[in-house]
């Protein structure tokens, strides 16, 4: 009885040593994809987030341009003349 529970006993320890190993390599994987998947995320928000600025700048200037060509035509008919 005691034989077998040796035998057993060092069956388990040979086992788990690879099983660990493999465990740490699955973990360092899952670790990479987790940390690739975070990058692309924050670069498809850094890219939403710059094309929405662009937007947001393109518009600001047409604002102002309209504004500015609206005031000259004002004061152009106020004055008359250039």
């Amino acid at each position: 009885m005691n034989t077998r529970m040796i035998t057993i006993a060092l069956l388990l320890a040979a086992c788990s040593a690879p099983a660990q190993a493999s465990l740490g390599s699955d973990a360092r994987a899952f670790k990479q994809n987790v940390k690739a998947a975070g990058k692309q995320g924050g670069h498809a928000v850094r890219d939403a987030a710059h094309a929405v600025g662009r937007g947001a700048k393109e518009a600001g200037h047409a604002v102002a341009g309209a504004t500015k060509q609206g005031w000259h035509a004002t004061k152009k008919a106020v004055k008359g003349g250039d």
